[in-house]
Parts: C-alpha cells; sequence; structure tokens
C-alpha cells in the first residue's frame, strides 16, 4: 500500500506548511531576543569576559537564579525574602600572594607611594569617599591584630613625613613598634 510505507516522499504542500511554521516561530524568537536590551546587554558581557571564566560565572547565576525562586515561593512561609545586591561581585580579590623583594626596593616603593598619594583627592569626592570608608573598614576587619599595629604605625609615619617631609622618624623607632 502506499500509504504504509514509511519512506515514501511526504506531501510537498505539508513539508512547506511545516517550513513556513518553523521560520514564523523563529523569526518571532528572533525578535523577541534582539529586542530585549537587557539580554543584549548580559550576552555582550558575556562576550567581553575571558572564556575561562565563563562556567563559573554561568554556575554562579544559575545558582543564584534557582536561590531566587525558591524564594519567591517560600517567603510567605518564611518571612525571608531575596532582592537584587546592585553591589555584588562576581570576581573576588586575592591578596595572599608573595611580594617579591624586588618589588620593595626604594625607587618602586616610592614609586607605589607617590601613584597612591596622586589618586587620593579622589577619595574625598563625596560619591566615593563612603564606597573608600566602607572598603577600608570591612578591609581592616580582616587583618590580625599585628597586621593592624603595623598598618597603624605606617600611616603615622606617613602622617609625620606629611607633616614635615625633612623630619622622618627614626628607623630603630619604626622597626620595634612593627615587632
Amino acid at each position: 500500500m502506499p500509504g504504509d510505507n514509511p519512506k515514501a516522499p511526504a506531501d510537498p504542500r505539508t513539508t512547506l506548511r511545516d517550513l513556513v511554521t518553523v521560520l514564523d516561530v523563529a523569526g518571532k524568537l528572533l525578535e523577541e531576543l534582539a529586542g530585549d536590551p537587557i539580554l543584549q546587554r548580559v550576552l555582550e558581557a558575556f562576550r567581553l569576559m575571558p572564556m575561562e571564566d565563563r562556567p563559573v560565572i554561568v554556575s554562579d547565576i544559575e545558582r543564584e537564579g534557582q536561590a531566587r525562586r525558591l524564594s519567591c515561593a517560600t517567603d510567605a512561609t518564611t518571612g525571608q525574602s531575596m532582592h537584587p545586591n546592585p553591589n555584588a561581585r562576581l570576581y573576588m580579590r586575592l591578596h595572599e600572594s608573595v611580594v617579591p623583594r624586588n618589588l620593595l626596593e626604594r625607587d618602586e616603593l616610592m614609586l607605589a607611594m607617590l601613584s597612591g598619594m596622586r589618586v587620593s583627592p579622589l577619595l574625598l569626592m563625596p560619591d566615593i569617599h563612603a564606597s573608600w570608608i566602607d572598603g577600608t573598614r570591612e578591609a581592616i576587619e580582616h587583618l590580625d591584630a599585628p597586621t593592624r599595629a603595623t598598618v597603624a604605625q605606617l600611616l603615622g609615619e606617613v602622617l609625620a613625613l606629611v607633616e614635615d617631609p625633612a623630619v622622618a622618624p627614626p628607623y630603630e623607632t619604626r622597626t620595634s613598634r612593627a615587632s
């Protein structure tokens, strides 16, 4: 029987109708995706991201999206809800690396201090200063007591040098306070 042959050619009109349906759905999907400016921003940010970071970042976004959906489903029961954090970071900064001794030579130290001091006026700008205070406070919370004492000593010495660059605390005083 002609209709029982699975390899028989399909009706060209049916095939054409199916193709038109697929193209119509594809066109609507394309319009929807292209018309979403937030999606365009996400795609551009993802495109510019280092390739090796993408799996971790996508996992983070998926995990957070799942947590948010769960929060929405349970907030009436638990009394807890989640909201987007406008200050969230996907990358963390690591400061545990050992600084090579050659980077601590006098000229390199001078240039690093000069660079830091020259940009310090930016820290007093109203829209930056509060963030600097909060960030500095949090950074200090991560320090142990001896490191905090060292920072206090060095900042005291910087203050003395700013007030009178010709008079520096004696070297013995500086090292005895650090130990």
